[in-house]
């Protein structure tokens, strides 16, 4: 079963992704494809391609997805492995994880959440379930500094309170990691 989300982090295979040719590649393997008929696609010798298949291959970010009959030909169908691949690196800035006030702070917390969401969903994707996740997005517009000041005081004593009154003491309680962010939005375009 292909999987919703893979992060990457091992050096190799960040390599990998970032020839232009192999991401090509994995873009046109999105759905189920011989290598003969990416090369029809992208215009290319199936030759060149089959070497940088193997590789992608070798890495796992392909595997098999059927086959196609033509006579007495068999050819092997590849598909990626997820639908999204994302890229990030393994060792978290352990300073801005803990300054809640910085765009710094902010990318650790989204990069720790990607790579953990990933591994959740890389390990239920095998089992065909979901992992247990929420996502709220909201945006608010305050008058004045002072408002998103009052805001986020507020906010932090209703997480701390929701979190002393369903929070579980026992060790063997399944632990949920929450993940509360505000930022000014960019302006569009």
């Amino acid at each position: 079963m292909r999987q919703e989300l893979m992060v990457v982090s091992d050096p190799r295979t960040m390599a990998l992704l970032a020839d232009p040719l192999k991401a090509e590649i994995l873009r046109g393997m999105d759905r189920p494809r011989t290598t003969a008929e990416l090369a029809l696609a992208l215009g290319m010798p199936r030759q060149k391609l089959g070497y940088h298949v193997r590789q992608l291959e070798g890495a796992g970010l392909l595997a098999s997805a059927g086959e196609s009959r033509r006579g007495n030909c068999v050819a092997r169908k590849l598909q990626t492995v997820a639908r999204r691949i994302i890229v990030v690196r393994t060792d978290p800035n352990a300073a801005a994880l803990q300054d809640r006030h910085s765009g710094g702070g902010l990318v650790e917390w989204c990069v720790r959440a990607i790579r953990e969401a990933g591994v959740l969903s890389s390990t239920a994707g095998k089992n065909g379930e979901k992992p247990p996740m929420l996502t709220l997005d909201s945006e608010i517009a305050f008058d004045n500094p002072q408002e998103q000041q009052a805001f986020a005081q507020e906010l932090n004593a209703l997480i701390v309170a929701l979190v002393d009154r369903y929070g579980s003491p026992s060790s063997a309680a399944t632990c949920f990691r929450l993940l509360a962010a505000s930022y000014p939005k960019p302006p569009e375009g």
